[in-house]
Parts: C-alpha cells; structure tokens; sequence
C-alpha cells in the first residue's frame, strides 16, 4: 500500500472542479462482434440478504497489529492515500440507497505521470466463512473509474495491496448516477488472508476527477455470482478489453517481458480502438539480434490454480499495426510451459492473415488444436512472441476465448477424443 495507507485519515479536499474529458469519436467505423457481454448473473441466492460488515467476526485472536493499526483502525474508518500532485477525499456523506444514511463519498484527482491516489474502508474482520462482497455504488457524472484492491494485515504492513482489477470488471456499464449493487465473489482475492482481512481498498487508476458513493457492504455466504451463464450465452469468454486496468478481466496478471538487448512495453491507449469508447492495447517493441521480447496475460494466478480451457475451441483477438507488417508468433503455456517460461507457437500472425498485419484492424482466430498436445485443463498464458528483428507498435483489441458448442462437443465424443 502507499506510503500513508495506515495514516491517512485526514480528507484530502483540495480537489479541483471536475473537468469533463470527453473521448474522441473513433478514427473508422467500428467492426462487429465488439461488445462485452454482461459479467455474470447476479440474481442473489433465495434468503442471502448477507450482514453488515459490523457483524463481521473480528480479527483472530493473537493477530499482530501495528500501534498506529491498532488505535486508528477501527471497522469501518475511511482514509486515503495520494501523492502530489494527485489528491484524495473520503468521508461519510449523503443517504445511501436505502434513504438511511450514511454513504462514504470518495472524491479523486488522478493527474498524469507516476504520481497515485486512492481511499480506503477499514474492514478489521475475520471474512473467511464468506463467499460474497457486496456493496453499492453510484456516481456524481456516472463514469467514475477505479481498482478495488484488499490488505490482510500482513500486507498492510508492507503498505501493498492485491488488486482484482476495474470496477467495470463486475459492472461492465460502469458506474452510473443511480445506485448499482456490486458482487464480487472473494475468492477473486487472490492472496490476502481472508481471516484476518484488514482494508477494503479504491485505487484511483485513471486520469481524470470524480466524485461516487459507496453505501450498505454487506457478507453474504452463498456464492452470487454466476460467471458461466453469460459465457454460455455468448459462445464466449472475454479475457481482456484492454479498457481500464493492466490486469486482465480474470483478475490475472499481464505484462511485458524482455530479455536485453531486445525490449518491449505496454500501455493502454483511447486511439486507435474498436468501437467509440474504450482502449486499446499499445504494444511498442525494439527487437535486436540478441534477446527477445513480447507481451504476455495469465489464465492462472501466479502460484495459484491452473486454468481449465477445455470447455474453449479457440483463442480470438484483433489487431493492427503502426506501420503495418509488423510479426509476431502467438503462443500459449501450459503448466510445464509456463513452469519454464516458454510457450508452444502455433505460428507466425501472417498464417492468419494471409496479408499480413495492416494498419486497419482485424480478427484473427486460432483453433487451439493449432498449440499441439497441450494439457487444456492445466493452462497458464497467451503470448505474443516479437520474433523479428526491427522495432515497431502493435495494437490489440477484445481477446477472446471461444466456447465449444454442443455440436463441437457431440463430434468430441463420436470421435472418442
């Protein structure tokens, strides 16, 4: 966590007037299949009306606790942490949905460069016997962006937070100006220690100002979030819309990797995109004789449970270049792959695009039988390998994993595969 995640409970008010950043419109018009369908169905188990955060056990008998955790942590404190000149405000506010009061408000100033800002809930409770978070947000403008995060109080300690990804990750409209409820199943966070949760932590990721009201978090026991019923839906699972955090849409890491001399870098970018809204992924690359580079994104956690594919037929993205002509191989890891940190090539990008990559987007799918004897109920990453020589950008957008149908399933089995 940053520097003052356990001291900052005084309001950061210096907030500028909201500005409004409206997007550009895009470049060319958008192509098909490029809208991410809802989350999960969120309908709540019959009678899991959940219980406050008060009613939360407390921590675990012996839990170490700072003097500073100790005396300013009280359940269900607000306080923030920022650096300049980005800033911070938290603080009880208005009525929530319910029309009782009081909902916390979090205002935000998150300026360009390396500079943070964000809030936080103290929750000080032992969350092990729940499968369910849930609370409720709307916003001043609708709009507001942020990263919802959690410390144990280990973590807290080393002033670092595990991040899951965007708020738009489990409101895939994003915030609004009415109220929403938000469900996020805990097993999502990946690493804290769910007995001895500490903060409940909103990381203001992207650039801008804004105001929201997070009111009525709530436990509940039942899992209420249903993940498989809009893939079944679609036909398919979106791994990543590149949109609104460098973690992908399954919560996992993404990154860029390079050995020097050879480099590569990422970045999130609103042009040029699918679509009128959103980002793209913005892949710069230097590849020299020597080394290598590309850009990878996780199906497991790091030390944690594999990904099963084997319900999936295909891998499918878009991209284009800066230039055009640009190359790269695309590759995907299984447990033993990943384990040493390579991955099997289905091939150069041109044996899917017989033209190769253009400055115009398009759709590239890969059956996943092109990967060879992989171990699919054991998966761990998507690589795209830079495997030439030169330097270049390339953009991707919407990565998609695409469900076998019951036909696919039906020859499956014929066959005896």
């Amino acid at each position: 966590m940053r520097p003052d995640i356990r001291f900052g409970l005084l309001l950061g008010l210096l907030l500028l007037p909201a500005c409004a950043a409206g997007r550009r419109p895009a470049e060319e018009p958008p192509v098909a299949a490029t809208t991410r369908p809802a989350a999960a169905s969120l309908q709540p188990a019959a009678g899991d009306e959940g219980v406050p955060l008060a009613e939360a056990p407390p921590l675990p008998a012996g839990t170490v606790l700072f003097d500073s955790e100790a005396q300013f942590g009280g359940r269900g404190r607000v306080g923030g942490f920022a650096s300049d000149p980005s800033k911070y405000a938290v603080y009880y506010d208005q009525p929530g949905h319910t029309g009782i009061p009081d909902a916390v408000a979090f205002r935000y100033r998150k300026v360009p460069g390396p500079s943070f800002s964000g809030s936080y809930v103290i929750i000080r409770g032992d969350l092990s016997g729940y499968q369910t978070l849930t609370f409720w947000v709307k916003g001043a403008r609708g709009g507001e962006a942020f990263e919802l995060g959690m410390n144990d109080t280990v973590s807290n300690k080393r002033e670092d937070a595990v991040f899951i990804g965007s708020i738009y990750r489990y409101l895939p409209g994003g915030v609004t100006q009415a109220w929403q409820q938000v469900r996020v199943p805990l097993a999502d966070f990946y690493g804290p220690d769910l007995s001895r949760v500490y903060t409940l932590v909103f990381l203001f990721n992207e650039e801008g100002e804004g105001r929201f009201w997070v009111d009525d978090i709530r436990l509940h026991t039942e899992p209420l979030v249903d993940r498989e019923a809009p893939i079944r839906e679609a036909g398919e699972l979106w791994v990543d819309d590149f949109d609104h955090s460098d973690v992908n849409l399954l919560g996992r890491k993404a990154n860029a990797y390079k050995r020097l001399p050879s480099v590569a870098e990422f970045t999130r970018v609103a042009q040029p995109r699918i679509g009128e809204s959103g980002r793209s992924l913005k892949l710069s690359f230097d590849k020299r004789a020597a080394g290598w580079c590309g850009y990878y994104t996780l199906f497991n956690q790091i030390d944690g449970a594999y990904f099963d594919m084997s319900p999936y037929k295909a891998i499918a993205f878009w991209v284009r270049g800066g230039k055009g002509a640009e190359s790269f191989e695309i590759g995907m890891a299984d447990r033993s792959w990943l384990t040493i940190g390579d991955s099997v090539k289905a091939g150069p990008i041109e044996k899917y695009l017989p033209k190769g990559v253009t400055t115009r987007w398009q759709e590239v799918v890969i059956p996943l039988a092109d990967f060879g004897k992989l171990e699919w109920g054991q998966m761990g990453s998507f690589t795209i390998n830079l495997h030439e020589t030169g330097r270049g950008v390339v953009y991707l957008e919407n990565l998609r994993l695409i469900r076998k149908t019951d036909e696919d399933l039906l020859k499956e089995w014929e066959e005896g595969s």
